[in-house]
């Protein structure tokens, strides 16, 4: 399986989550500038990293400050090498730090980490107000308060097999291809995303700013579409209210 794309519509970091929660071999590859480099995947972690003569960890940090370009994702790719030994997360979470250390320095932009610092002393009562939620969507399954880094910042699951950081990860990727679609099609702005499939509803709400989303998810046979709306648009504002200032 391959996918292709343009790094306008998904962000490196995004690419990056979805390939190591999908937990299979795999390349990455992006062009950026007439530069080339190559990522590799297995068993849910980064592997190996390589840009011309380097190879390693350095690569990834220079390549994430990347925001054109294309990329070829293919499944089934071996890795020549193993020359990545870090965490996905926390290859991620210096690579950011790194981008803002450079930004700061522009006075360009606030620190990333100092943001989600502040937004994650808020986990506790995103969580509470997750969970309260939940119980008021008919069939529901999970729900979770995203970044539009992919960054699950609070979730609550009902079943026991539901896995908010791979739907987090997912619904990024299909949130940002979506509003990305609208925008170029000059069509509104979007009030929420649904996915429905055979089993489960899946509705995605930005909050004010279009930072952070609501994503939720309900059994089909037993869950209420309606329900699902009212009550989305009512917690997406509560949610948004709690946000540190």
């Amino acid at each position: 399986m391959s996918m292709h794309g343009n790094l306008r519509d998904v962000a490196i970091p995004d690419l990056i989550q979805l390939s190591c929660q999908d937990r299979k071999s795999a390349c990455l590859k992006i062009e950026h500038l007439g530069e080339h480099a190559a990522l590799y995947f297995r068993d849910g972690n980064m592997v190996h990293a390589v840009l011309g003569d380097n190879s390693g960890e350095e690569v990834l940090f220079y390549i994430l400050g990347w925001e054109e370009g294309t990329f070829d994702l293919e499944t089934g790719v071996q890795s020549p090498a193993i020359t990545v030994t870090s965490s996905w997360s926390s290859l991620l979470l210096e690579g950011a730090r790194r981008l803002d250390e450079e930004r700061n320095k522009d006075n360009k932009l606030q620190s990333k980490k100092e943001i989600y610092t502040e937004v994650d002393s808020m986990a506790p009562k995103f969580d509470e107000i997750l969970k309260e939620m939940s119980g008021e969507i008919t069939g529901c399954i999970a729900c979770a308060l995203v970044g539009m880094d992919g960054i699950n910042l609070a979730s609550h699951t009902r079943v026991k097999n539901a896995d908010p950081e791979l739907m987090s990860a997912q619904g990024t990727m299909l949130l940002k291809l979506v509003d990305t679609a609208v925008d170029k099609l000059k069509a509104g702005q979007i009030e929420d995303d649904l996915v429905t499939t055979a089993n489960a509803y899946m509705l995605m709400r930005f909050l004010p700013g279009k930072s952070y989303y609501l994503a939720m998810v309900a059994d089909r046979k037993t869950g209420n579409l309606g329900n699902m709306r009212l009550i989305g648009k009512t917690y997406a504002e509560r949610l948004a209210k709690a946000m540190p200032r």
